[in-house]
């Protein structure tokens, strides 16, 4: 198999990390808590928030690894204009639902994350 661009590898048991070379961006296949629909959860996180999430059956790290072959350099920039000073909050989505929502302050740009956490009640 081919090397990922631009990710290292930083641990494979029992959570597959890699790390970013170039934005230091973090990649994490793990293990789910009982309570989630899939066993295991794959994220890729920037300065701590995750930009894209999914969820697996099983420790499918060749489908992780193809995720990250199409980011090879994930970062939270606002789609809008220059501005790479995207600022993180949060916002009631529904009920017990938290939602990432992305804010740009240099034009006012505002975007929900596709990843919504919380309990279905």
């Amino acid at each position: 198999m081919p090397p990922i661009t631009n990710w290292r590898r930083e641990s494979r048991s029992p959570t597959l990390a890699y790390r970013n070379t170039e934005t230091g961006a973090r990649a994490v296949l793990h293990r789910a808590p009982d309570s989630y629909r899939y066993k295991w959860r794959g994220a890729i996180l920037v300065d701590g928030h995750p930009v894209w999430s999914r969820g697996y059956e099983t420790k499918d790290a060749t489908s992780f690894r193809d995720e990250l072959r199409e980011r090879p350099a994930p970062d939270l920039s606002c789609p809008e204009c220059p501005n790479n000073d995207v600022r993180v909050g949060e916002k009631a989505a529904d009920r017990a639902k938290v939602q990432r929502w992305y804010d740009c302050p240099d034009c006012g740009y505002e975007a929900p994350s596709r990843i919504v956490y919380g309990a279905e009640r």
